[in-house]
């Protein structure tokens, strides 16, 4: 196993959703819960709940409201809501061959407890990357230009000084599903400000069987990478080596 010693990486996160079609699946969730962690507990045996037990799981649908890590504030983690499952990961604890090892032991498990009508499942792939910039003393335009493949330039505002934020995202459908690649201004865990890039994929079609989405996993990890070396080709991408 190798990575970029010096990799922008913050966070990885595969996620899974599934359709919560009626109001007895949100009662199957709460089932569900409890059935999950106790076939994950061996790994994942710290329990947190992201949502006041007074909020309806109604308005949960599609958001985290569990989590489970292997101990306080350690990763991975796995994230559960009405219609989602996401297994989490940082850059100190990532290794693309043990997050995939990850990703199928969660699959096997979970897929041994749904017990929703649904039968099938959308999943994504995201890559967080963090990239240290000062807006207040630098253009974050002309940054963009000279560290990544992009062009950005404007021709209405004269005299305009540095842009104090950043909001530009860029939609395209490939082969694997819809692609998403954001760049915002942000910050990392030690609240240092800089650009947050977020390279998401997630699968234009629906699946059944595990087998599906870890052949999807694998191929959508191939294009994220290469995609991020496209990105960053040249004097960036050489300074995470």
């Amino acid at each position: 196993m190798s990575k970029l010693p010096k990799a922008p990486l913050i966070e990885v996160i595969f996620e899974l959703r599934w359709q919560i079609k009626e109001k007895s699946d949100l009662t199957k969730y709460q089932y569900l819960i409890g059935d999950l962690y106790s076939k994950i507990s061996d790994r994942f045996p710290y329990r947190e709940s992201l949502v006041p037990p007074e909020i309806p799981s109604d308005i949960l649908i599609n958001k985290p409201a569990h989590r489970f890590r292997a101990g306080q504030n350690k990763y991975p983690l796995v994230q559960i809501g009405p219609g989602l499952i996401t297994l989490n990961t940082i850059d100190d604890n990532y290794y693309w061959e043990e997050f995939y090892d990850w990703s199928n032991k969660l699959l096997s498990d979970f897929m041994e407890v749904f017990s929703f009508d649904s039968e099938t499942f959308t999943p994504s792939l995201i890559y967080l990357d963090f990239f240290r910039f000062d807006f207040n003393s630098d253009n974050v335009n002309d940054y963009l230009n000279n560290q990544f493949n992009l062009t950005i330039d404007q021709s209405f505002l004269k005299d305009t000084g540095n842009p104090y934020n950043l909001n530009i995202g860029y939609y395209y459908n490939t082969e694997l599903g819809k692609l998403d690649v954001l760049f915002k201004r942000g910050q990392n865990s030690k609240k240092e400000e800089g650009v947050l890039v977020t390279n998401g994929l997630k699968s234009n079609t629906s699946m059944s069987e595990k087998s599906e989405i870890l052949d999807w996993l694998n191929k959508a990890h191939a294009f994220s990478s290469q995609l991020f070396k496209d990105i960053t080709a040249g004097e960036l991408y050489d300074s995470f080596k």
